[in-house]
């Protein structure tokens, strides 16, 4: 690692601006990196030997963080990352936490997160065995990272996105992930129902899970490890040209009176009971 002491205190410096910029969706994109804010996540992104390019320590913790990410110093992979101090005035530039820990990576795309357009039989990207589950049109970003979470707790592998969904290198998804996304397949899918498609002439059973006329229970169906569950819209759920096109629809039996679970919630309940097989 290449660590600068020579502590930046400007918030104009074209260094922090850039790191700053990150935080948004169009910066992302431009410089196809993201930030991961706080020691876990930075620990974790070096242990799992991910691109990352930049490591920002604020002033007065400089001591303890650097003797924390000692141990990558002289790892191959890290020997052009760089160290850099600034003032906390220069660090709340970058930072999106309001209770920050003193130290934010910025990590480059992963190559296990792919974007696709239409997909077809023989282009179905979900190995045999695998499990996954696909969410469409979830917007929040917290939900999105909530679901990442479950997603590894529960043994699922692949998670699968409508394009309209939150972004997945959004720093609240990222947060809310808890670095479990460093360890997880997510695909992006633009043509949704081909995907569905996709995953029926490849043997798998596809769910929306909503309440409709023609919704099962959860305990009704007989469920496989190989089957796949949509997860819908904060608000508006799954529209019928996706439900139509599925296997059928799941619903999650709870108390009267209560409208709907909470999306990430939901799709908890759905993994884990695929979990029991």
């Amino acid at each position: 690692m290449k660590i600068f002491r020579d502590i930046i205190s400007s918030r104009s410096n074209p260094t922090v601006k850039w790191a700053a910029s990150l935080a948004d969706k169009k910066g992302r994109c431009e410089a196809q990196s993201f930030i991961a804010e706080g020691e876990k996540l930075t620990l974790e992104a070096l242990r799992r030997g991910l691109p990352v390019t930049h490591i920002f320590i604020v002033e007065g913790k400089e001591k303890r963080l650097l003797e924390l990410i000692k141990p990558f110093n002289n790892d191959e992979k890290y020997l052009d990352c760089q160290v850099i101090l600034l003032s906390e005035g220069a660090f709340s530039k970058i930072s999106t936490e309001k209770a920050p820990q003193g130290i934010i990576s910025v990590i480059k795309y992963l190559d296990f997160f792919k974007n696709m357009d239409i997909i077809y039989k023989e282009d179905f990207f979900i190995s045999q065995g695998e499990r996954a589950l696909s969410l469409y049109s979830l917007r929040d970003p917290g939900n999105l990272g909530a679901v990442i979470r479950s997603a590894a707790a529960f043994g699922v592998q692949h998670i699968v996105l409508s394009w309209d969904s939150a972004d997945v290198y959004n720093p609240k998804t990222v947060r809310a992930a808890m670095g479990t996304m460093f360890g997880i397949k997510i695909t992006t899918v633009k043509d949704f129902a081909s995907f569905i498609k996709a995953a029926g002439d490849n043997g798998r059973s596809v769910y929306a899970a909503e309440l409709s006329e023609n919704a099962k229970s959860i305990s009704d169906i007989n469920l496989s490890t190989e089957d796949i569950f949509i997860i819908g819209n904060e608000g508006h759920g799954i529209p019928t040209e996706i439900s139509s096109v599925c296997t059928g629809s799941v619903y999650i039996p709870i108390s009267e009176g209560v409208e709907s679970l909470n999306a990430s919630v939901a799709a908890a309940v759905f993994m884990w009971e695929q979990n029991k097989l």
